[in-house]
Order: C-alpha cells, then structure tokens, then sequence
C-alpha cells in the first residue's frame, strides 16, 4: 500500500473507486457461493451483493495486508455504502495492538466509519466483515479506504470559507438600486420578464401559491458563503463528495434567486443570487469530489458539475449582472473559461463515446449560455459557439434512432428535450434567430416516441423503464411540444401544468434531494405561450422498430387501455434486465408496473436494475441470483398487430440468458381491451423451475390462485394456473412498498398461461 495524500490532513491507501489504481485484487474474501456472493470492480466503486442472507456467519468478509507507517496519521476512515440495516466491522491489527469498531449507519447514504489509531505507528493488516440483518438481494460498495489526521482537518474545515456576505470589492453594496434588467437577454430578456411578470401576479392574485417564490424561501435559508468548499456537490448525487458535505446544495438556489428577483422586483434576491455565484467561483475545484482530481490518477466523472457551475454562473452574470463589480464579474469569467469550458473542451476531445450518448447533449446548456456570456467580452469565443453546435447536432444524429426513439429511455430523453433544446435555445439567442430555424432535423422524428413512453396514469408523465422515473422535465415537454404541435409530447405538457395548478414546475425528483431550476419552469413559461394546438389522440398501436418497444391504447369507455411491452437494442445503455416485461395502465392508474430507478447514490438502483423488480419469468434453484445479460448486446424486440379492439405481440426472449434459459418465449393475446392472456413458453438449462411475477404499487389480495389488484375506481383479477399458488412479496422502494404477485411453477420446460381481466 501506499499512502497518497489529499489534503493537508487526509491520505489514501487504497483508491477502490478507480478501476486503473484500485487494488481490490490484493484483498482476499472468503467465498460465499451459498449465499450468492460477488465482489467486483465497477464504475466509481468497488461493488458487493449476495443473493440472499447467510445461514451464519457474515455475508461479507475481506482482509488484506498493508504494510504502512501510519505514524503521521490518528485515525483509519472507510468510505462505504452499507446495505440497509447492515452491520459493518472493520479490525485493524498494528504495532500498538487490534483496533476494531462496530458501525450500523442511522441512514442509507455513503458514510465515512472511523477507526482510532491512536498511538499506533504502524498498519499490518485490515479486515472488514459485513453482516447481513435482512433476507433477500443486498447491495452496496466501497469507494476508498484511507487515513486521517483529526487535529490538522478540524484546522483546515475552521479556516476553509472566511467570506462574508459583503463580498466589498465584488458587488455593489446595499444602497444600489437596480433597474431589474438583465445584462445580456439570453436566459430571458427585459420583455419577456415583463409577460412571465404579470402571469405571475395573476396567478397569485387568484390565491395560488408561486413555486417561484417557495424557491426563493428556500435560497435564503443558508447563506452561500458557508457551503464554500473544495469541491461542488453533483445535486444531490453523494456518490463522488465527501459525507461532510451532504447536503450541500449550493447550485440551483442562486439562478432561482435570480429568477424570483425579477418576478417580485426584489434586490435583496438580486444581490443574493449575486452571493452565490461569487460562492460557486470561490469553490476551489468545480468538481465532485477528491477522487475526480486524484494525486496520479485520471479518473473523473465527465463534465457534470462543470457544466451545472457554467449554467448557474452564467445566468446569475446574465439575470443579476447589474450588481457586480468589474472585478466581481470578470473573476467568475474566469472561473467559466478555465474551470468550466476547459473541462468541457477536454471532455469532448477525450471521451467519443458521449457523442453517443446523453452526454454530449447533457453538458451543452452551461456550455453554450457560458460561452454565449464570454462572447460578449471577446468576439475570439464565436468559433467555439459554432463548434458547439456542430457537435451538439452530431450527437443528437448519433443518438436519436431512426424511428425517433432514444435507446436510453424516457427520463435520458430529457437530453434531448430538455439539455439539446436548451442549448439551441441559447445558441438561437446568441445568433439572433428564431429556435425554429436552429432546431436539427433529427429532433423532428421523436412523435412516435411520445405516443410509446407516455404514461396514462394521472400522477405520471411517462412509463419508468430502463433508468427512468415517472416525471418528465417540464421544458423538455414544452421544447418537444413546440417542435411536434398536437402530439403526445403536447399533452403530456398540458397534464402537467394542470396537475401543478397551473404553474409551469415539474418537481421531478423532488426538493428532499436538491432545489428545482426554477429558471426552466420560467423559460417553459414562455415558450408555452405559443403552443396552442390541441393534442391529438394517440394512435391506437405504435413501435419503435429501432428502439424496440410497442404499445398499445385502447378504451373502455372514456378510459385508456395502455399496454406497454419492453424491448432492446442491441447494446443500448442504462437498460434493466426486463426484456420480455410488460407494462398495464387503465383508469389513470398503473396495474402492472416497472419500477424505473431512484436516486443512483442507494444501492436500491442497482436492485431495481434486476430481473426480479420486473413483469418476468425467472428460473430458480440455482446457487447465484440468474440474470440476463445487461446491457444486452442483441436485439430483443417484440412484434405486434391490433386495432381499438385487440391486441397481440410476441417476444423471444431467451437470447442473453446463455446459462439459464435454452428457450423462452412470451406472448400477450387481448381479445378485446377487458382481457390479457400472457403465455410463457420455455425451457431451462439449469435450476428447478420458473417464477411468475407481476408487480403493482396498488394493493393487493389473493385467494389461492387469484389475485385481486384494486385501484382507485376499477381492478384487475389475474389468474395464475391450475395448481398454482399466488405470494404476495413486499419489496421496498424509497417512496414506498413495491408489490410482487409470484407463483412457482416446478419443471425443466413446459408452457405458463397467465388471465388477466380488468373490472371498471
């Protein structure tokens, strides 16, 4: 081992989150093939899960020697995300005997566990064991495991942020009196403030409480110049920061400041939005954490929070500029063109692969409004807006299929929607074009998309497969809306605005984890105004034959019918193992659902990346959880034809399941919009038999071989074969239970038919 410092009080010893210095290798663990152990190297982490709760003993065990003078340091630190409920000891033996502690972390977030070293000059050996305390799959990971001096850090965290509120020499002081004009018009100009001004007044003059304003609230809590830090949060993504700066949401509060500044005509808001861009700048690293600006290492997690810093930044220059200083503002112009368009620079030049995905588009809102500010300094940035854009409609060539469907799912659409539309949003503005003209031809295919993923439950946007979540970013609905008048993308934005009474604000993951950019909720405000087509409905059968996936609606009454089947591109990304699921809705409500993601910082997402968590047919009997290949690098895809009044489609689904299934395939026959037969044809290589399941959120009873799945207005009652018997299992999600429906059928091979009938 060697000892790799950090800072003037820390060190590493082993840098388990980076797949080229981690020396997971040289830890030996001790086998635990009856309880379906793995350890692995992953992404940003050093990966563990066993399939089920050992018998005795603990679930996980692992030692290595270390050989190092730990002298100079007090105390031994593992960062680790712990399964719930889990128990994690680490021993340590050293020149001055064993050291050991006991931890079960209060809350499941990545956690730093502490180990005295008081006295000892030298680490031999460390030994970490886990305790499973719950039965079924557990997940979790090391990210490093370190040393630590605590007098010298209390010293370096006392004097880390001595900034005031004042900021004497970088803003103006509290006696100016701004005009409430914004310095460069590109987030949004003088006029079109003076509109969302007095929609805002009328909304809350009829008694509606502004999110607007609730943002701002929440901006005033903490004073910016406390959350000044070595490094800036990623939302609130705690997979890459340290546990000491949980929760320090320093970005989005600023640009909502700005945002509420100009609807109230309030300078106190102005000048605070003001504070936290000069509080981002003082940061002194616009990354996520140590282990991105590793001593010797490369690696890093892309351009996230650089881009998130340029966006916020710039449009506090933009929306609160009246209140810098010359050496205020041009101290944060710095910081977007070394900290921020730099990395950018280097992340396009270094990494092909995210023209391909969604993150080329992702980094290209901060992107382009930060250069679309320094322009106005230096006419020598034009050449790097139009390289910009060329790359931006590259990557969207690359990644918007042919069918217009988008291989990483619907919540990854919104960049496209929303990162892609921003940026040529921005770009429009900067040239001083309409965003018509600029708009690439490839966003113009994505109809058929909308009509799949949309989700026809009230409390939905679209259906959460692969990794998703059922809530859509509101101005991706409203760039998407503009470019495909009438289609689906037009009624989700409409369902969406009503369901936020009237507000222009989807708070799509919510404001436990991080504030909502209120200045997309004010910029959707005024593209809506020209969107005034009414949507039309939505065809009865539509696929996406690149993609994958198909759907169907039909009505019962004035209700849909919404039928949605799962399917793969060969090697398309942030997919789950759920080729072959399927997805029921009626009634604004979801029978049959999948469970999309949650926050990637809970080992919970990678659980419901699992077969499991999906509407499949599992084998069991066999030592380690079976799966799929994930990605699957093979197209699955389902076929299909009906009309308003039937339905059917089939899917082989046995390709990527090489050790498990020698043959499985499923169909769905609906005879009319009242019934769903599903029949499951296979053959297995290895285990006992299969496992049915079929999962719901909504409540559930069952009577032997019925189960009864009750909604708010209507129910579902599925029928599972002759001599088999429905289980309830309660699965958890971080909102609430997820519901299983499963029965075991024993045997090699044979044929499952499944009846569905729904009761309104």
């Amino acid at each position: 081992m060697k000892i790799i410092p950090i800072n003037e009080a820390e060190a590493v010893i082993d840098p388990l989150w980076d797949p080229a210095l981690s020396e997971l290798k040289q830890w030996i663990v001790e086998p635990g093939v009856s309880h379906g152990l793995s350890v692995r190297q992953n992404w940003c982490w050093s990966e563990f899960e066993w399939a089920r709760r050992p018998i005795k003993g603990p679930a996980l065990r692992m030692s290595r020697e270390c050989g190092i003078d730990c002298s100079n340091y007090d105390r031994l630190v593992l960062s680790v995300m712990i399964p719930e409920a889990a128990v994690v000891r680490i021993l340590a033996i050293t020149d001055d005997g064993i050291r050991q502690m006991t931890a079960q972390p209060e809350s499941i977030t990545k956690s730093e566990l502490i180990l005295d070293l008081t006295g000892a000059t030298r680490l031999d050996t460390v030994t970490i064991e886990i305790d499973a305390s719950t039965d079924g799959i557990s997940k979790g990971w090391f990210n490093w495991l370190g040393l630590q001096h605590s007098e010298r850090l209390t010293n370096k965290l006392n004097i880390q942020s001595t900034w005031g509120e004042k900021w004497e020499k970088h803003l103006k002081d509290d006696t100016f009196e701004p005009q409430f004009k914004p310095d460069y018009g590109l987030v949004l100009n003088a006029e079109e403030l003076s509109i969302l001004i007095q929609k805002h007044e009328t909304l809350t003059a009829n008694g509606k409480t502004s999110p607007f304003v609730k943002a701002a609230f929440a901006a005033q809590v903490i004073p910016p110049e406390t959350m000044i830090h070595d490094y800036v949060n990623f939302w609130g993504d705690s997979r890459y920061n340290r546990e000491r700066d949980h929760g320090k949401f320093i970005l989005n509060h600023g640009l909502n400041a700005a945002i509420a500044g100009h609807l109230l005509q309030d300078k106190v808001l102005l000048r605070l939005a003001a504070r936290y861009a000069l509080s981002i700048g003082m940061c002194k690293n616009w990354d996520d954490g140590f282990i991105c600006r590793f001593p010797g290492g490369t690696f890093d997690h892309r351009c996230f929070v650089q881009s998130l810093c340029a966006y916020e930044v710039a449009g506090i220059l933009d929306l609160a500029g009246e209140f810098f200083t010359d050496i205020g503002r041009d101290f944060l112009l710095r910081r977007l063109s070394e900290e921020a368009i730099g990395a950018i620079n280097y992340n396009t030049w270094k990494h092909e692969y995210i023209f391909r995905c969604n993150q080329l588009a992702w980094f290209t809102p901060g992107r382009m409004l930060a250069l679309g500010i320094l322009q106005q300094h230096s006419m020598r940035v034009q050449p790097y807006i139009d390289i910009a854009y060329r790359e931006l409609c590259e990557s969207l060539e690359y990644t918007i299929l042919p069918d217009g469907g988008y291989v990483e799912g619907p919540t990854y659409f919104r960049c496209v929607g929303r990162d892609a539309g921003l940026g040529v949003y921005y770009y429009s503005r900067i040239m001083g074009k309409s965003i018509e003209e600029c708009i690439p031809a490839s966003m113009k295919r994505c109809n058929n998309f909308a009509d799949v993923v949309i989700s026809t439950d009230s409390t939905q946007d679209v259906i959460a497969f692969c990794d998703a979540r059922p809530l859509h970013d509101i101005i991706s609905q409203a760039i998407m809306s503009g470019l495909l008048p009438g289609s689906s993308w037009a009624r989700m934005l409409h369902n969406t605005i009503n369901r936020n009474d009237g507000w222009p604000i989807n708070e799509v993951y919510g404001p436990e984890h991080y504030p909502t950019m209120m200045a997309d909720s004010a910029i959707t405000w005024g593209l809506s105004e020209r969107l005034k087509s009414t949507p039309i409905e939505m065809k009865k059968i539509v696929s996406l034959p690149d993609m994958g996936p198909i759907a169907s609606h039909r009505y019962i009454g004035d209700q849909v019918v919404k039928l949605f089947i799962q399917g793969n591109q060969a090697g398309a990304g942030h997919t789950h193992e759920d080729k072959g699921s399927f997805v029921l809705e009626f009634g604004g409500e979801t029978f049959a659902m999948d469970p999309g993601t949650c926050d990637y910082s809970h080992p919970l997402a990678g659980i419901l990346h699992n077969c499991e968590r999906h509407n499949m047919l599992v084998p069991y009997g066999v030592a380690e959880r079976p799966a799929p290949q994930c990605p699957l690098e093979y197209d699955v895809k389902p076929s299909g034809n009906g009309d308003e009044t039937a339905f059917h489609a089939e899917i082989d689904a046995t390709l990527g399941w090489d050790n498990y299934y020698r043959h499985w395939h499923r169909k769905w026959d609906s005879l009319s919009p009242y019934l769903l037969t599903i029949t499951d044809d296979y053959e297995l290589i290895v285990g006992d038999g299969v496992e049915f399941y079929w999962q719901t959120r909504l409540p559930v009873a069952i009577d032997g071989s019925t189960a009864v799945i009750t909604g708010q207005n209507s129910r579902i009652e599925v029928k599972a074969p002759a001599g088999c018997i429905w289980r309830v299992d309660e699965l958890p999600l971080l909102d609430a239970i997820q519901h299983r429906l499963a029965f075991k059928r024993e045997g090699k091979s044979g044929s499952i038919v499944v009846h569905a009938q729904i009761f309104s």
